[in-house]
């Protein structure tokens, strides 16, 4: 971090530690750290919520772009847009980490992670992101947390016109996109419908690499996506209402790789819920869906290499019960097929996977109280229990004290079970225990909170050389312990509306007691906006500091500071000119080794939306 960089964030403290503050605190429901809408005041956890609101203002290109500055996670880019993105939630593995779309789950059954970078975000109506396990509603991967996608709604629209928005742009390295939606509601019945695409020439993905593996591959690597999305529901009755929609996204992204360097892609997930109000204080909830990752990938020369085209098809039904105010009882069924198509000779190409949960909340006075326990039994390696206690308190001061424990588990993925000649089947699912502990603040000025966790991880899947056999292959053998600290405050300083997030862990491999790769110790955020009449202005500084690439510490990635700035202004009732300017001082910085990340850029867009 330079000297600049350090005197510019001082220079930051100093002003907010001198300027009057004025009141700004919003609350918030969620639903995916319980299954059920939920006030985040009643949960034992650490949620974040980001919404169209947000992603309008911070005028985020991808996924990856809006989560990189959400508190406890850490975003690892293989180069531009499109490009490979691993995020580590509280310092777990990639692939500890649970996404829904509308509560379906997504992500490569054969990879066993989630192709965020690919997820457009034209779609998206908001994203909840819950720290810490939740195995224990959800089943396997939610080890570090859960980040569910909502898609856009016409629910809650009033009837009449239809709404209409449309919009334009270009920018750096010849990036182009455009999207159109509308949405509508009559009282009972709602649709929306959009579609979205990003096209850009990118920059090179990865500078020269020698080693066995050299390659010198210095040009543009390219990325398009085109996606659709729709989505409509019907109210039948007070009591009986169902939903159902449907994204995909399909592309082709280009990068670096000896044996590979292009892939055709197709990301999709669509789903049905019903939901049926039994009584005053019973109802049940259906869900059906689908999710499909499939990728095409291409050698150098152009030649077909290969393809993976993985699908998980999943049904649930849950039952939630009232039987006294301020008690609920959750009680369901989720059942999971995932199923593996590849040129490649999987020994095995499906399993599923049948899961029982119960649940209970409970609110006593100012104390609120959280139960859970779910038995998974998976084709592949049997049966797995979770369960998870929380508890909270609000004391009269205007403090919220919670704490909470739980246990959770991931599946191991088709490669490191089926991959044929690397496989091994007699692998047993990753486990963990986690505890945390908060407290929050709502004063009239705003929110702040402060959480310290513990995460352990045990039966890690890492690959092993037999040097007899001279074959590599994957075991259960490695542990890791992660301890935080998380620290965040929200707040209006005079005419300004700021944000702050302080993470601060120690990511530990308990074999050899080496940093965990490619995760930072230290990461700070900084959000600063301001609205005129017609005129909002924001800002975003990140920074994090040194990490490694390799389990063994040998290779370092240097720490740095990027600073994004954005505005957008009303030309006319409705129609908004925006620009943005990333990485504003031009930091040459990776958080991948030997993978680039983008200089200084700029976009600039026309919006146009009609509010009847």
């Amino acid at each position: 971090m330079s000297k600049s960089h350090l005197v510019m964030l001082c220079m930051i403290g100093t002003a907010l530690s001198s300027t009057e503050i004025a009141a700004i605190t919003t609350p918030e429901i969620v639903v995916t750290a319980t299954r059920t809408p939920v006030d985040t005041g009643r949960i034992a956890a650490s949620t974040t919520v980001i919404t169209r609101e947000d992603i309008e203002a911070r005028q985020a290109d991808s996924v990856p772009e809006l989560l990189d500055s959400v508190a406890g996670v850490d975003v690892a880019r293989s180069g531009g847009p499109g490009k490979t993105t691993t995020f580590f939630l509280r310092g777990t593995e990639s692939d500890h980490v649970l996404v829904l779309v509308n509560g379906i789950r997504l992500g490569s059954v054969s990879a066993g992670i989630t192709a965020f970078e690919l997820i457009p975000v034209e779609h998206i109506d908001r994203i909840e992101i819950v720290r810490g396990p939740r195995a224990s509603q959800w089943g396997s991967e939610a080890i570090g947390g859960v980040i569910q996608i909502f898609t856009l709604s016409g629910k809650g629209l009033e009837a009449g016109e239809p709404r209409y928005e449309a919009g334009v742009g270009a920018g750096s390295y010849n990036t182009y996109k455009g999207s159109a939606s509308v949405a509508g509601s009559d009282g009972s019945s709602h649709y929306q419908a959009s579609v979205g695409y990003f096209d850009t020439e990118g920059f090179d993905a990865r500078e020269s690499t020698p080693g066995p593996f050299d390659f010198d591959q210095p040009d543009d690597d390219g990325y398009d996506n085109l996606s659709f999305h729709l989505r409509g529901g019907h109210r039948f009755n007070e009591r009986v209402n169902i939903d159902a929609f449907l994204l995909r996204a399909e592309g082709t992204a280009e990068f670096d790789g000896s044996f590979q360097d292009e892939t055709d892609f197709v990301q999709q997930v669509l789903g049905v819920r019903a939901d049926w109000r039994l009584t005053d204080n019973a109802s049940l909830r259906f869900r059906a869906g689908e999710s499909r990752d499939e990728q095409e990938n291409f050698a150098p020369d152009g030649s077909f290499s290969s393809k993976f085209d993985s699908k998980r098809e999943e049904l649930s039904l849950q039952a939630d019960v009232e039987p006294t105010p301020g008690q609920v009882v959750n009680v369901g069924v989720d059942y999971r097929d995932d199923k593996i198509d590849s040129t490649s000779n999987f020994t095995e190409t499906s399993r599923d996977n049948t899961g029982v949960f119960a649940q209970y909340l409970g609110t006593f006075g100012r104390h609120n109280l959280t139960a859970s326990v779910r038995h998974d039994d998976n084709e592949a390696f049997g049966n797995e229990t979770t369960g998870g206690l929380g508890w909270s308190n609000f004391l009269p001061v205007g403090l919220k004290l919670y704490t909470s424990y739980g246990t959770a588990f991931k599946t191991p993925s088709f490669n490191e079970l089926f991959f044929p000649g690397f496989g091994n089947p007699e692998l047993g699912p990753e486990t963990s225990e986690s505890v945390e502990f908060g407290i929050e603040g709502h004063p009239a000025w705003g929110w702040w909170s402060l959480r310290a966790y513990r995460t352990d991880v045990e039966e890690l899947i890492t690959t092993v050389f037999d040097p007899g056999t001279g074959v590599a292959f994957p075991r259960n053998v490695d542990e890791a312990r992660i301890d935080g600290i998380e620290a965040e405050i929200r707040m209006s300083v005079a005419t300004l509306d700021v944000g702050a997030s302080l993470n601060v862990m120690n990511p530990e491999d308990r074999n050899t007691g080496n940093q965990l790769p490619r995760r930072a110790e230290t990461t700070l955020s900084l959000d600063v906006s301001r609205d005129f009449d017609r005129l909002r202005v924001g800002g975003r500084l990140i920074a994090q500091d040194d990490r490694f690439d390799d389990a063994d510490n040998t290779i370092g990635v240097n720490g740095f500071v990027t600073v994004d700035l954005n505005a957008d202004y009303e030309l006319s009732p409705g129609l908004f000119v925006r620009g943005k300017i990333g990485n504003l001082f031009d930091e040459d910085y990776e958080t991948v080794a030997t993978f680039n990340s983008p200089d200084r850029h700029a976009f600039v867009s026309l919006l146009y939306r009609n509010r009847p």
